[in-house]
């Protein structure tokens, strides 16, 4: 397409303005020319400079010697044409355009560059002046095709409307019968009234389009064109004539003046002759040519005869109009141009105020739906005033019918009171009572129980059985001394021997039963220990998460607050009391089974020499027969009395073992047993707490719980 930076396929208006300062440059150097530039659109019937698009609404003024023009519309100075696109570019950025369904970026205003070139002769000071006009009509529109509406609609009617204006222009100025032309109708024919009808050269090109669719569009436009090629205008140069022209044309006039004032005299001597009735011949009738000869002698003339002079108007040649005075003319102008200021004053006003207008109306409608949900809520608020007062006469009405409550709970309350302090000094005496039967019962229950503790372990008594044999052994050979032995006794003697080496070797096997026992329960030990941390630390995570359950049901039901405060006080205390007694009871533990293990360790010592002793005796008395006795009786006696020192230091030692094992079992069985005793009393005082509740819930909670005791028990004793 055409490009204006294109040297091929630039259009007419670059071409012009290249021609523009082709001829500056190419002319004489007396010769000064003054090159201006200036860019206006006319949007919506307002005057908008492109060049300063601030001031949107200029007024059109008409002078004698500039014709029509716009007021303070900007210019620039140019000096070649580069400036002047660039001028164009910028102007034409500000440019109001819209999107349409037949173009995409289509103009919605008219716009009009207006070129005005000044030429001076520096040598004779005459100047001649010049305005190029170049118009872009916005495209009249047909709103069914372009889809406009809203703020595009109304700039298409304001478009149509301007473009009715110009066809009526022309139309006028073609028909040949009108007296009036109406440039007044719009701001386009008012501002390009010189190109149309008065001193200027018009070039107007026509676009339409070849489409079928664009038919009616089309033809419209070319009868425009047709229309507007049948305008006929008489241009003249728009010069200043020098000094010396000035007085060429002043010496002129000077001597047509003679001439007509010669030619006029000549007239009124004849008017005057034939008003006195008198006649003259042709020959001497008073004619123009007669008077430019020199021919005729001028009469005298009138006495009323007053010489005037000619003015000529140099100015601009005048736009058809209707003949008036020059007074009244500039009058007029004066007063159009006043109006104009006026117009333009009060319709930059009449824009503020619409502004204002349209601000207000927003705002009156923010304030009608302020007031609708004002309304809106002072009903809500007045439904839920009438609801509070009803609940408040209600509130007002249990509050009468509480206080009554409340006085007669009062005086049951001290009855109930003074129940309760009997109760009270019952109960104390009761739990006195019970409290010396209860001890007196868990006395003998501990009794029984160590009993039968003890019981299990040594239910035939064999052991005390062997002891006091070797106890009655050994008194009774301290007692003998150093007498002999009869055979029966030797005998009897080597057969409590075999039976203690019998029940040696079952204590031997006693004790590696234990040992091995010992390390199993060791193990099995390690493993309740893991076993015994995870139930605490998911007891304790249980019990976390039962109080937590009762406080939350606590805050839904105000009357169990008070029992699940003591209950869990009293868990708290007794898992406090229970856990820091195992951990004192682990460690005794653990210090009893090192006790133990050094204790089985020195009776396992104490066995070994006693096996010894025991087999020298028997080897001694194998190898020693029966008749050689009597000759061996000292060396006997000897092995004798070192055998007794030995069996009576090994009695001695596991008399002393026997003591403390029997004290630490003692001390172990009376803790088993007082452990048993208080589970016994924590479990009814469980089941009281589970009987004074009523609430399933809570019931299985601490069923759980119960089960959760048992199974430490059991892991305790075990």
């Amino acid at each position: 397409g055409a490009d204006i930076d294109d040297e091929n396929t630039k259009g007419i208006i670059p071409r012009i303005i290249e021609q523009i300062f082709t001829s500056i440059n190419d002319a004489p150097s007396n010769l000064e020319f003054t090159v201006k530039v200036s860019y206006m659109e006319i949007y919506m019937e307002k005057v908008r400079d492109l060049f300063n698009p601030s001031a949107d609404n200029l007024a059109i003024h008409e002078d004698k010697a500039r014709g029509v023009y716009v007021k303070d519309l900007c210019e620039i100075y140019v000096a070649n044409s580069d400036e002047v696109y660039t001028a164009m570019k910028n102007g034409s950025s500000n440019r109001v355009v819209a999107y349409t369904q037949m173009n995409a970026e289509s103009s919605r205003s008219h716009s009009i560059v207006v070129i005005t070139i000044t030429q001076k002769n520096l040598d004779t000071g005459a100047a001649k002046s010049g305005k190029l006009y170049l118009v872009d009509l916005a495209g009249s529109e047909k709103v069914g095709k372009t889809g406009a509406s809203g703020q595009t609609l109304e700039e298409a009617k304001k478009i149509n409307k301007s473009l009715t204006a110009l066809g009526m222009v022309i139309n006028a100025l073609t028909d040949g019968k009108s007296s009036h032309i109406p440039y007044r109708d719009s701001k386009l024919t008012r501002i390009l009234q010189e190109s149309l009808g008065g001193n200027s050269r018009t070039t107007l090109i026509i676009n339409c389009s070849p489409s079928s669719y664009n038919e009616a569009e089309t033809i419209s436009t070319l009868r425009f064109g047709m229309r507007a090629k049948t305008i006929k205008n008489k241009a003249k140069v728009n010069s200043d004539l020098s000094p010396a022209e000035l007085k060429a044309l002043l010496k002129k006039v000077k001597s047509e003046t003679i001439t007509f004032q010669t030619y006029i005299a000549a007239l009124e001597g004849e008017v005057t002759v034939w008003r006195g009735g008198k006649t003259l011949p042709e020959d001497r009738w008073v004619t123009m040519d007669k008077i430019t000869k020199g021919e005729f002698s001028a009469l005298p003339p009138a006495s009323n005869f007053r010489a005037s002079t000619v003015t000529e108007d140099v100015s601009r040649p005048t736009t058809p109009s209707v003949v008036l005075e020059k007074d009244e003319r500039e009058e007029l102008l004066k007063r159009e141009n006043e109006l104009m200021d006026q117009i333009a004053e009060k319709e930059t006003e009449l824009a503020n105020r619409e502004k204002l207008l349209e601000s207000l109306k927003e705002e009156v409608g923010y304030y009608k739906e302020q007031e609708a949900i004002v309304t809106k809520e002072n009903q809500q608020m007045t439904s839920e005033l009438s609801e509070l007062r009803l609940q408040l006469q209600k509130i007002s009405y249990e509050s009468k019918e509480n206080a009554i409550n409340v006085d007669s709970l009062k005086e049951a309350n001290q009855e109930l009171i003074a129940e309760l302090e009997e109760l009270k000094k019952n109960l104390s005496e009761v739990r006195l009572a019970h409290k010396d039967s209860s001890d007196s019962e868990k006395e003998k229950k501990k009794a029984q129980k160590l009993a039968q503790i003890m019981f299990k372990l040594d239910p035939s008594g064999e052991i005390n059985e062997k002891e006091r044999q070797i106890r009655d052994s050994l008194h009774k050979i301290e007692s003998e001394g150093h007498g002999s032995f009869s055979l029966e006794e030797l005998v009897a003697l080597r057969r409590d021997l075999a039976e203690s080496k019998i029940l040696l070797d079952q204590h031997t096997k006693t004790i590696t039963d234990l040992n091995e026992e010992k390390e199993s329960l060791e193990k099995k030990k390690i493993e309740l220990d893991a076993k015994f941390s995870n139930l605490e630390q998911e007891y304790e995570e249980l019990l976390d998460k039962t109080i937590a359950e009762e406080e939350a049901a606590a805050q839904k039901n105000a009357d169990m607050e008070e029992t699940i405060s003591t209950l869990k006080s009293k868990l708290e205390a007794q898992f406090a009391s229970k856990k820091e007694l195992q951990q004192k009871e682990i460690e005794d533990l653990k210090q009893e089974i090192a006790q133990k293990n050094e204790n089985l360790h020195k009776l396992t010592a104490s066995l070994s020499d006693l096996k010894d002793a025991n087999d020298k005796l028997q080897s001694a008395l194998a190898e020693q027969p029966v008749q050689a006795q009597n000759s061996d009786l000292s060396e006997r006696e000897k092995e004798l009395e070192r055998m007794r020192k030995s069996m009576a230091k090994e009695l001695a030692d596991f008399e002393t073992m026997k003591k403390v094992l029997m004290r630490d079992l003692q001390t172990r069985c009376e803790k088993v047993v007082e452990l048993e005793m208080s589970l016994d009393e924590t479990r009814e005082q469980y089941n009281n707490v589970l009987r004074a509740s009523n609430n399933k819930a809570q019931q299985k909670k601490m069923a759980f719980l119960e089960r959760n005791l048992e199974q430490l028990t059991n892991v305790q004793k075990q």
